[in-house]
Order: structure tokens, then sequence, then C-alpha cells
């Protein structure tokens, strides 16, 4: 048969499918390391790789995932020794012979000579003996490949010999590597054996598919369950609940704590459309599969895994890589992001919220938040193993990342060729002919491998190290010249492997050499807490970590300058402990765990917040099927409320409105403090209408509050009668009729009332949010004054910006209200009626040019009580894809470029230096479709650095041109003039806010918006939370007990110890603002 299917299906592999001269050079942040050379260590291994016949990346797609490396002391001589493993030639063992010199024992030693395709490999002390054995993972059953997973005992005197069969481990298939560890708390390690699927028909389809067993591709647990000396692995898969199907593409694994229960939990790392897998230990031998309930989405094509403590919180981060370029050429020419068509599909089918890029994952007890954006280590390009831990002993976790596939079939000219390829003219005979040319055109890139280094607070910055430009992929580390800094080594295609020796001077550490008495070398899982100079840091023991690769058994305390420690505490896997005091630095404890006492876990608190009896009901609408180039949906804007005492019984009501064909609800408040709706039929007969805000005020003059509720929604056209606003008459007990009356209809974003002309009549500002269809372009907005007998009239009508919030305050304290308005790609502005009644522009005057931004919010109050009223402002945050400055700004060029009666809002930004489009190739073409003959290649659309570049129209000529210059949220203190910028704690960065609510000095928000469109990516790691503003700025932020995936829309006081918070599209909840 043809084989066309195995190069159609190179399609999918988008996936994961010059050596400069080595030299010593330091980064500015003071880790070093030396590129130690093959002809001075003796370690002379490459993985050498040779397409040929069945064996190549259109025949199997993981062809240059390389191999994995082991550091461990196979021979108890306190030096770790090397193990790497060969896909096409026999895997190598080195001895460490001390000072980065190493010895070839892979003959003498008995391991494998057979050339099979080895994958991951794992050291462990697998039968208790005190000595170290190597589990070696291997392709079989697949073509060619025919090979056995390896089990090699420690024999002892540097040789080993292979068990496999006789411990049970001894399986044939698609493996990636195992992990070793006691899940079930019984004194022996079991094993999680990561394999993963090549493509079938098994392997797509929805979320069920994860039901069916595959034996070749499925994962595997291994229980231990040796009796009477005698060890064997069972496999217990089913009765644990882990999955075993060809829908995993298991990648990576790594194993941690990660709810701090004692009980050690999985995460495996998934290639392609399948969610990343977190098991969580139950404690009774099964597991509960629970990604999406801790992580609001997940890299899109994990390849690599680890866990640690990024922030000194104590408890345990996770890194998944994943394959964004950081060169915004290479990015542009890359395959990226599913469109938002196939996003809404994959939704469907059942799977988790993805994206391709890096995720660095924050542990918050039940749940974990996302901030790679934040900390601007998503994109290091296709990306393999991440390693944690302390390189440059300042007592910070660092990133240590390899890099680079030997071929890139994600590059998208390349896809396109294929593409084009005329199959039929192949026959059966000339298919190795055709395999080898579209190999042969395949592109390559040599990258750099990436150091993050943390210097404290999430702040992370790359080194500048002159890395050699290589294919690496697994990697391991170990102190392997015992001088008290971690080394590095890397195994590498086709061309000898990396080791780096660490050269990080002046600082302290400490090393422990665990062990179980009469337990072997079994201690996975043993958490250790340093206690020293008021800190605490935290490490948990797991070898297994990264791609393909197991590090040192030994745990290492980076200390910076500290020299003395307080106490160590060690916590063992039976919930046992050992303190240890006085503990000398800069040397390395051997720790043999004898005398201990009982330790018991902090149960999590797992409550949830107290649901409100109200839901709101988003109707289904995308707005990027009518609007391609839009960089979020403006169709999910509510709910609005008003908080007015509506039957004057002095009890503050609640009127929330409804989504398209969702009546509003009117909330009345008991002595008791508890709310009860009340059926309206004029609500009901509004239904139909989107209200995205609203407020109370007495428009009869009869002192009882009305409603004007704001209709909006961009699923209506302009014009649309839908869009009509409303207004509902109080009779006073909370009765209210529609007022026949002709209003606005506009897309509302914003409504606020004051009595700007002093005629005892409170007058309107009607803010509009967009032009339906037409993104970019700004609305007229009104100033309505109100002429009494429930009528309004425009005073002022301008396009005063895409409105979002608006307040009417005094800010200079002269006698004069100002008009504050915030809103997409604008300045928080400020408006003045002059004592001719004109419109005055005062954003300026106050200080507050340059602040344009996508304010969503703003609140008005005296936060440092100097009697000048300060400004906070909801913006997208910082955890988020675009980055803007004055220098750097993001800019939106909106025109009807060609001319067909559409607006195209075309978006620049800022990519690691670059200026690049925002749209895709596609995306433009689709949308602008004069470009195509201009773009035929990928390679030329990325050169595209500026609105010039796409010969659309002079720049000078484009109808309206907008900037963002500000992402963070802030607050801007007034200092009776002008307004001094302060940006709001990290903590209030990581996600969009919706809204706040200020009591005294204790400032509240809430947050999250999914709106955005998939190359942006859903904003989501931070649902509430609180800090204080004192003596000129903020304090450590707390977060509001709130649900994990929770959109918070408005938060509103109930009493003086709870918030209700409504969400969009969701459950709305009570949260006590105590706990």
């Amino acid at each position: 048969m043809i084989k066309k299917l195995g190069l159609i299906t190179l399609l999918a592999l988008i996936g994961c499918s010059q050596n400069k001269e080595n030299k010593d050079s330091e980064n500015q942040l003071g880790t070093k390391f030396k590129d130690v050379k093959a002809s001075f260590s003796g370690v002379d291994f490459s993985n050498d790789l040779s397409p040929k016949g069945d064996l190549n990346i259109i025949e199997y797609l993981y062809y240059y995932n390389g191999g994995g490396v082991a550091l461990g002391d196979i021979n108890n001589d306190g030096l770790d020794d090397i193990y790497f493993t060969a896909n096409q030639k026999a895997d190598k063992l080195y001895l460490n012979k001390g000072n980065l010199k190493f010895e070839d024992i892979s003959l003498a030693s008995n391991i494998s000579k057979e050339n099979s395709w080895s994958t991951g490999v794992t050291m462990v002390d697998i039968n208790n003996d005190g000595l170290l054995d190597i589990y070696v993972c291997k392709v079989g059953n697949y073509k060619s490949l025919q090979a056995k997973n390896e089990l090699y005992i420690n024999q002892g005197n540097n040789t080993f010999k292979e068990q496999a069969k006789e411990y049970g481990l001894d399986f044939s298939g698609f493996s990636t590597q195992a992990s070793f560890f006691d899940y079930d708390k019984d004194g022996d390690v079991d094993m999680y054996l990561l394999n993963h699927s090549v493509h079938s028909t098994y392997s797509y389809g929805n979320k069920e598919l994860r039901n069916k067993s595959d034996v070749l591709a499925g994962d595997i647990l291994f229980e231990n369950q040796s009796e009477k000396g005698q060890i064997k692995f069972k496999d217990v898969t089913k009765d644990a609940g882990i999955y075993n199907s060809a829908l995993g593409y298991g990648l990576a694994i790594t194993t941690t704590d990660v709810n701090q229960d004692g009980f050690i939990d999985i995460y495996v790392g998934n290639d392609f459309h399948e969610n990343d897998y977190l098991y969580i230990n139950n404690g009774d031998k099964t597991f509960t599969e629970s990604s999406e309930s801790y992580f609001n989405h997940t890299s899109r094509f994990t390849m690599g895994v680890d866990s640690g403590d990024l922030n000194n919180d104590t408890k345990p981060d996770i890194i998944t890589l994943d394959m964004m370029p950081y060169k915004a050429d290479v990015f542009l020419k890359s395959g990226g992001e599913d469109s938002d068509k196939v996003n809404e599909i994959k939704k469907s089918f059942g799977f988790q919220q993805q994206y391709s890029r890096n995720h660095l994952q924050l542990n918050h007890d039940t749940y974990f938040k996302d901030v790679a954006l934040f900390t601007n280590t998503h994109a290091t390009d296709w990306s393999w193993s991440p390693l944690i831990l302390d390189y440059n002993n300042d007592g910070l976790n660092d990133i240590y990342i390899t890099n680079g596939i030997y071929k890139r079939p994600n590059d998208l000219d390349y896809i396109n060729y294929i593409s084009n390829v005329d199959f039929a003219k192949y026959t059966e005979t000339l298919q190795d002919t055709l395999e080898q040319k579209l190999i042969d055109v395949m592109p390559t890139l040599k990258l750099q491998n990436v150091l993050f280094t943390n210097k404290g607070d999430l702040k992370f910055n790359k080194s500048k190290q002159s890395y050699s430009e290589t294919y690496s992929n697994g990697a391991a580390y170990s102190d392997l010249d015992l001088d008290g800094d971690l080394d590095i080594v890397v195994n590498n295609i086709n061309e000898k492997a990396t080791i780096l020796e660490n050269k990080s001077e002046n600082s302290n550490y400490l090393t422990l050499n665990i062990f179980e008495e009469n337990k072997g070398l079994n201690s996975n899982g043993t958490k250790l807490y340093l206690f020293a100079n008021g800190k605490t840091f935290y490490k948990e023991q797991h070898t297994v970590k990264g791609f393909l690769s197991s590090s040192t058994r030994k745990v290492h305390f980076g200390l910076a300058d500290i020299a003395k420690i307080d106490s160590l505490q060690i916590i063992w896997n039976d919930n046992t402990k050992t303190v240890l005091k006085d503990l000398a630095v800069n040397k390395e404890h051997e720790v043999v765990k004898k005398q201990t006492s009982a330790y018991a876990y902090n149960k999590v608190d797992k409550s949830q917040p107290q649901e409100f009896s109200y839901q709101h009901k988003e109707n289904t609408f995308l707005d990027y099927e009518k609007e391609g180039l839009i960089p979020e949906k403006l169709s999910t804007e509510g709910p609005s409320y008003v908080q007015a005492d509506f039957d004057g019984d002095g009890l503050k009501d609640l009127f929330i409105g409804g989504a398209r064909n969702q009546e509003p609800v009117l909330f009345m408040q008991n002595a008791k403090g508890n709310f009860t709706p009340k059926e309206l039929p004029i609500f009901k007969e509004d239904a139909m209408y989107e209200d995205v805000d609203a407020i109370a005020l007495d428009i009869d003059n009869d002192n009882d509050l009305d409603i004007y509720a704001l209709s909006g929604g961009s699923d209506y056209e302009e014009g649309d009668p839908l869009l009509e606003d409303r207004v509902y008459i109080n009779d006073g007990k909370s009765n209210f009729t529609k007022l026949n009356a002709t209003l606005l209809a506009t897309n509302g974003g914003s409504v606020s009332s004051y009595d700007y002309n002093n005629d005892g009549l409170q007058d309107l500002f009607i803010g509009s949010r967009s032009i339906p269809n037409a993104y970019g372009l700004s609305p007229f907005s009104y100033i309505l004054k109100n002429t009494g007998n429930n009528n309004f009239e425009i005073q002022f009508k301008k396009r005063f910006g895409m409105i979002t919030d608006s307040k009417w305050a005094d800010l200079n304290n002269d006698g004069f209200v100002e008009l504050i308005l915030a809103g997409d790609w604008m300045p928080i502005t400020v408006w003045s009626i002059n004592k001719e009644g004109n419109l005055e522009n005062k954003t300026k005057e106050f200080g507050l040019e340059n602040t344009n931004g996508m304010w969503n919010v703003i609140d008005l109050k005296d936060l440092n009580n100097d009697g000048n009223l300060d400004i906070l402002a909801g913006n997208t945050g910082q955890n988020f894809k675009w980055k803007a400055s004055v220098a750097k700004p993001v800019t939106m060029y909106v025109d009807d470029f060609d001319k067909n009666y559409k607006i195209d809002p075309i978006i620049f930004y800022n990519y690691f230096g670059t200026n690049v489009p925002f749209a895709t190739k596609e995306k433009l073409i689709q949308q602008l479709p004069i470009i195509k003959k201009k773009f035929l290649k990928y390679a030329t659309f990325a050169e595209v650095n500026s609105i010039k570049d796409l010969e659309l129209k002079e720049e000078k000529d484009i109808l309206t041109t907008k900037t963002l210059f500000e992402l963070r949220s802030m607050a801007f203190i007034n200092d009776g003039k002008s307004f001094i910028k302060i940006p709001l704690p990290k903590e209030a960065q990581y996600s969009t806010i919706e809204d706040f609510y200020v009591n005294g000095n204790h400032i509240y928000y809430t947050g999250n918006f999914d709106g955005f469109v998939t190359e942006l990516g859903k904003s989501s790691s931070n649902s509430g939370g609180s800090f204080q503003f004192v003596n000129g700025d903020f304090n450590q932020n707390k977060s509001l007990q709130l649900p994990r995936n929770f959109c918070g829309r408005k938060i509103i006081p109930i009493n003086k110890d709870s918030l209700l918070v409504l969400s969009n599209n969701g459950q709305s909840f009570i949260t006590n603002t105590n706990k």
C-alpha cells in the first residue's frame, strides 16, 4: 500500500515531533557555566540519527525527540555517574572519576549493546539493596522497532544484569519515561510508565476515547507487590483510575505532592489535543484525574515538565514547555494557536483549553494560576527539558531549558509545500524517494538553550550567556565535581553531549544525601524545609523531571549569604519527621532516617463560597465570525447591577440586568439580610434586551428611585431597536413600569448621572462601547440634560472613545465637576464643562496623558485621606501576550483598507523587541484578500514590521490610529493638581480587573475575562483579591474565596463581612472577606 498516509500525517506534526566556540562566560546575574570539552571529560557520546526506510520523521512522528540522561552514583563513591540513551546506536554509561573526568564503562558494565530505540532513562534502587539500578524505556512493536523496556540490576561491581522480565517490567510498546515512587505508602517503589501514541483512528475523537484501552500507547501504573523477597510489579492501571488510551501522547512526567496532603500526585504532559493529566492521589490506591479542576488552561503541545517552588511560598509550582518561538521572524512563519473555530470544536469535544506556549503554574493550594506571560517565560521555542533548581546558590530556584529540533515540521511554508505535492505522481516504488525529498527540504534551525535566573518576586532574567546552538533534548543536573553548585548534562542530536560546569561563586549552599534505613536509596517524595535567617526554603526529592531524564537524588539548597541554619525539617513518606539543627553550610550531609516523630499535614481549606440565587447566562455569539481581526469579544459585557433602596424600607435592594433573552431580576432585601427575587411582568417582557449597565436615580421627581437600563451587545446591527435604552419608573413600592419614551439606541458601555448644571435634576452621561461590526472606531457618546417631565435632551454628542466606565467628580476641589472616562484603546480621560458650558479635555492637565490602555473599570476613592479623590483603574494586567509602553506601544490602524465597506482593525505589537502584526497571515488575507499576492510565502510575511510593509495605505491617510501604552492595573494618586501613577500589586496584574470595592483602606477587586481571541488567550489567573494602601504603597495581595475559573464582573457589599460577586455567564457567589 502506498505510504501516502504517513506523508499526509506529517501535516499534523506542528506538535512535537555552526557550533559557536565553546567559551566561559558569565551573565549579568552571577550564574556562570563553562562548556566542558569532550577531549577533557572523556564523554564523547553523540545521539546520531540517520533517517532511512521506515524510520524517519514521516514514518515516526517522534523521530527527532532525542534521548535522555540519568545522573546517579552507581558505585557509591560519592560521585554521580552518567547514562545516555541513544535512538539508533548503543546507550552509554560513564563512570565519574572526579574533577569532571569520566570513563566509558558501557561494554564492561553489560548494558545493552543492541541499537534499539531508547527514549527515557531512570536511575532507581528498585530492589532496596543500596545500589542504583537503571530502567531504560524503548519504542517497540512499531514497524522495524521491536525492543522491550530494560531493567539493569546493579551487581555492585560496576556491572549490571538485565532483569526486566523477572520484575514484570519488560513492556514492549511506545514508551517515553518511567517514574518510580511509593504511591501507596507501603514502603516500596511503584512505577508509572509513561507511553505515547502515534497517530491512529483511536487518537482522534472526543474525550470519551480516554476510556478505551490501548496496549501499546496507553500509560500503565505498576504496583510493587513484593512478597517473601520476590519483587514483582503488577499492572493496576484500571483499578487505580489511570487513563490507558491512545488519546494520550505522553511526553513528560513529574511527581509531586500538589495538594500537600502527604500523598504523591502525578502530572503527565501530553502532546497535541489531549489534556495534560493531573492525577490526585486519593490515599486509597486510586487517583482522580483533576486537570480541569486545578488548571484554567495548559500547554497545547506539552513536551517537558518539572515542579519546584518558584516563589518561595513552600508549595510546588509546575512548568510545562511548548514550542512558541521567541524570535519574531520564526514566530510569524511557524504554526501556532488553533483558530478560534477549531478552539470551539475542541471544547465541544470535551477538551480543556490549551495554548501553544510554556505555562508556569503557581500553586494556590486548591488550584493553579498560570503566570508564564507575567514572568516572560512563555516563549523559548521548540523546548524539551525544564529543570527547576537554584543554579547560582542565591536561595531562589532558576529554570534551565533545552531547545531545538533537528527538522522543523511546523514551518508554514513547508506545510504549504507538502499540501501542494502531487502524490499521484509517485508510485509505490517511488515512495521512499518522495519521503527522502520531503525530509531534505524540511527546515532546520539550531537554537541556544535557555537559563532563566530568578531575581525574586517572580522576576526572571533570561541569561545572556553564549550557550552553543544545538539540537538539545534530555537533560539532568548534579554537582558532578562536588564543588557546591549544580552542573548540567545535556543529550544532543548529531553532536556530542554537553556538560556544563557551574562556575558560580561567593554563595553558600547545603547538600543533603538522604536515606530511609533498610529501604535502600528510595526516598522519592521526601519533603525538606530549611529554616534560616527568618526564611523558609522548600524542596521535594524527586529525580524524574524535565524530559526523558532523571537527575541526582541528592537535595541541594542555595543559601546566598546565609552562614547559619536554624533547623532542617525532613518529612518522610510515612508521615514522620526528623528535625536537624547545627548543620554546617557549604558541605554535603548524609542523613539516615532514624529518630523520628509523627507529622500531621495541615488540611487545605477546600470550602467553597456560598452560591447566590442568580446565574448570568450569555447567549452564544462568536464575534470573530463577523469581525475577523478583533482581539476581543464585546458581546459578553454583563451583568449590570444597581444597589439601592427601591421600596423605602431603609434596606438596599439589588437590580441585576440580564443577558440577551434573560430577564432582569429585582432582589428585595429583608431585615435578616436575605434577598428574595420579586416577579415583575415588565422585566419578562424586556428579556430580549441585553443590559450592560444601569443606575438608580429619581427621574420623575417623586422621591423614589427609578432605573435607567443601558442596552448593548455587539451581536446586534447598528440602529437595532433592541439597542434602545429603557427607563423603569418606580411607584415607591418597588413596582416598576416602563417609561413610554424614545431613548438612545447605542451599543452601550456605561451610564452615570450628575446634576452638572445645578438645576436640581440628575443629568446623564451615556457612554457607548463600540460600533457594531466596526471594532476600533469610536462611537458617539452623549451627555443628556434632564429637562424634567421624564424627558432628556442631547446636550453633547461626541466620539469620546470606546467607553467602558464613567464617573462624575470634582477632582481638584475647584467647585466644578469633571467627567472621568475609561475605555478600550484610550487614556483615563478627564473632561470638564467650563463656565461657558463647553467641554474641555483636561486629561493632560491632570497628568493622565499616555495612560492609553484597555481599561475596564474605574473607581474614585480618597485612598490616602488627603481630601483628594484618587482613581483605581482596572486593565488587562501584565499576564498578557501584549506588552506596552510609550516607547513600544501596541498600535491599531483602523480603516476600510480594501474599500469593501467593512472596517479592518490591523494591530501591531512588540514581540521580544520586534514590531509584528497581531493577526496571522491567514486572518489578514481572509479579511484583506488584496494582500495575498504580496505575501505568497510566510518567510516574506515574517519580514512585516509595520503597517507600511503591508503596502495598504500611507500611514498619514489612515482613518484612525489608536495606541496602548499601559496595560497594568493602576492607582492614580491625586495630589490636588495632577495624578501620580502607581501600579497595583503583582498579584492584581495576573489577570484583568473588572470591578473594585473600597472599604476604608481595604481594596477588593474581581476579574478574569475569557473573551479574548485564541491568539491572546483567556485571562483567567485571578478571580479576585484584596490589598491595602498604606503609607503610599500597596501591601501583599490576599485572594478572595472564589472558584478557580470564575469570571467576576461586579463586586457588591451586602453586609460588613460579605461581598456578592456577580459572574459573567455563570454562577454568582457570596464570599466572606474575613477568610
